[in-house]
């Protein structure tokens, strides 16, 4: 089971969506099949060893210099309201934002996700893809990798309210 740094969350108190979760350290759930979890690792890693996001392969090395596994799934959205005529002509076109994101994991501890997003009438002026997250991910490895080491499961500093 993962580090947990919060135990418990309380939404809406004194409406009717009002929403308790509370944390059980001694309770997992899987949720997927074992053998579904490992195709669908198995189908990430070909996004980053020959997909949109190979140019962050072999970026996250362990000491040896032995590459982490990794894997993710990589999206654009040019997100604009579109007015059709007859044959299919765009009549108009609205940009309403533009994004691009990278859900990626890094060995078998680590995961994470990185969104490039400008919204509004402005997003028109953009043409970024999701190479952008990837390059940025590729561009954090130096501040990364001192967590992803084995034996390093955090290097995280504790709050003085944790102290």
């Amino acid at each position: 089971m993962p580090t947990l740094r919060i135990d418990s969350l309380h939404f809406a108190a004194g409406t009717p969506y009002e929403t308790t979760l509370i944390n059980d350290p001694n309770k997992g759930k899987r949720v997927m099949p074992s053998e579904v979890a490992t195709a669908m690792r198995e189908a990430l890693s070909q996004v980053v060893d020959a997909g949109t996001a190979k140019r962050v392969a072999g970026t996250f090395k362990l000491p040896d210099g032995t590459p982490l596994a990794m894997g993710g799934k990589t999206g654009t959205g040019d997100n604009r309201i579109e007015a059709f005529g007859s044959g299919g002509r765009v009549l108009s076109s609205k940009s309403i934002n533009r994004t691009a994101t990278f859900v990626f994991y890094i060995g078998n501890n680590h995961f994470g996700t990185l969104t490039a997003f400008v919204p509004g009438a402005s997003a028109q002026a953009y043409k970024f893809t999701s190479a952008l997250p990837v390059q940025v991910l590729k561009g954090m490895a130096p501040i990364l990798t001192p967590y992803l080491q084995p034996g390093t499961h955090t290097l995280c500093q504790a709050t003085m309210a944790d102290r």
